[in-house]
């Protein structure tokens, strides 16, 4: 059996064995993020200089962005590539998804809230809540791409889902609507449509921003 006196020793080896981990311990704490480039403070979103959020702005008065290509155009990508560009006297020739989207992106140059909302599901609302009311957005290098929805799961109460990648450039991007970029920059995003059994068609979701 171990005297008193020991019984300190091992105690005061234990002691030091204990303060030596814990020195190591907060020395690779504080080594680490030196070694894989890490910063100190945790990532922070990009900060972007947004124009005035005026909303009476108007962009028809904008002889620059009036200049530029407003066209929506329509990509399928099923083996091969077809582009067309989309109007609205010939909305009727296009799927219903289509049709949706070129009217949420009417929807935003026209700064009109009510009818952007009115292109996203119930589901989708009740979620993500409504847009709040914004501006004349100045919209230009429009394309809307099919892609490839024979993975995607159909929501219960729905009958299709396809997956659409929306991607635009905003002039004088004010943040109103899309505070996630900057002016004349792009960063797509993939929505996903679906179809009631009545054909009537709507924005269930957004997922993450896709290259143009």
């Amino acid at each position: 059996m171990a005297t008193q006196a020991e019984q300190k020793k091992q105690l005061h080896r234990l002691l030091i064995i204990v303060a030596a981990v814990s020195l190591s311990l907060l020395v690779i704490a504080a080594v680490l993020p030196l070694l894989f480039g890490e910063d100190a403070e945790p990532d922070k979103p990009p900060a972007y200089s947004f124009a005035d959020p005026s909303l009476s702005a108007d962009p028809s008065s904008d002889t620059d962005y009036m200049s530029l290509d407003r066209t929506v155009y329509y990509r399928a990508l099923a083996g091969y590539e077809v582009t067309v560009s989309v109007r609205e006297e010939e909305l009727a020739s296009f799927d219903a998804e289509v049709a949706l989207l070129y009217r949420l992106i009417q929807a935003a140059m026209a700064g009109d809230s009510v009818a952007y909302n009115a292109c996203f599901s119930p589901e989708f609302v009740a979620a993500s809540g409504a847009t709040e009311a914004f501006t004349k957005q100045k919209l230009y290098d429009i394309t809307l791409t099919l892609y490839d929805s024979s993975e995607l799961n159909v929501p219960v109460g729905y009958s299709s889902v396809r997956a659409y990648g929306v991607a635009y450039k905003i002039k004088d991007n004010n943040g109103s609507l899309r505070d996630d970029m900057g002016s004349d920059a792009v960063k797509g995003q993939i929505f996903l449509i679906v179809k009631d059994a009545s054909g009537k068609a709507a924005v269930y979701g957004v997922r993450l921003p896709v290259k143009a």
